[in-house]
């Protein structure tokens, strides 16, 4: 690892600590949350949603549901959520009142590309697209446009709070990296490069 690459990396690592405290003191005391994707959701929204439902049910034992208001198109997408028993849920069926918390990842308020109502502020907003407006109403945020990946977010997350990466999660989060950044080749940061040769072993 380059000193380039490793200043970065334990730059990202102090700042993921500091989001961690924030979103554990958010968990406390709740039991549901839902977790929004994208209407058609891609390898790298698949991959997040399955990475935050791992940290929130090893941390707190909350239970989670996935949801997205269109459909799985690709062959390879619907393969990938079948692989990690996602049973991903139609917004049509669900009711947003139903959970103490709502989480949006790999997208944000106002896209245009998600189902959730527009009045419903999500309480969690974990993205790597440019921050928006409506982000900023959130209660807890996390916005790295400059990183490739949302998947890469969800990576440090789970490796700073010591929660097991297995073999499936591991799998889905480095094709979230792997496609959202060309192999590498696309809007790639230091993380995203640590985060993908850490996940492939």
């Amino acid at each position: 690892m380059s000193d380039t690459t490793s200043t970065a990396v334990a730059k990202a690592r102090r700042h993921t600590a500091g989001k961690l405290k924030r979103i554990a003191a958010l968990l406390q005391g709740k039991s549901t949350m839902l977790i929004v994707m994208q209407d058609y959701p891609d390898p790298d929204a698949i991959a997040s949603a399955a990475g935050l439902r791992a940290l929130v049910n090893a941390s707190d034992g909350i239970q989670c549901s996935l949801a997205h208001g269109g459909v799985v198109g690709r062959a390879e997408n619907r393969a990938l959520s079948n692989y990690l028993a996602l049973n991903l849920r139609s917004m049509a069926d669900v009711d947003v009142n139903r959970f103490d918390l709502i989480a949006m990842v790999d997208s944000q308020p106002g896209t245009g590309n998600t189902a959730l109502p527009p009045e419903v502020v999500p309480h969690i907003v974990i993205d790597h697209h440019p921050c928006r407006r409506a982000t900023r109403r959130s209660a807890f945020t996390d916005v790295r446009s400059r990183y490739g990946a949302t998947s890469t977010i969800l990576y440090e997350y789970l490796s700073g709070s010591g929660v097991d990466i297995g073999v499936d999660l591991a799998t889905a989060l480095l094709y979230g990296i792997r496609t959202d950044t060309q192999d590498l080749g696309r809007e790639t940061c230091p993380a995203d490069i640590h985060a993908y040769l850490a996940l492939y072993p």
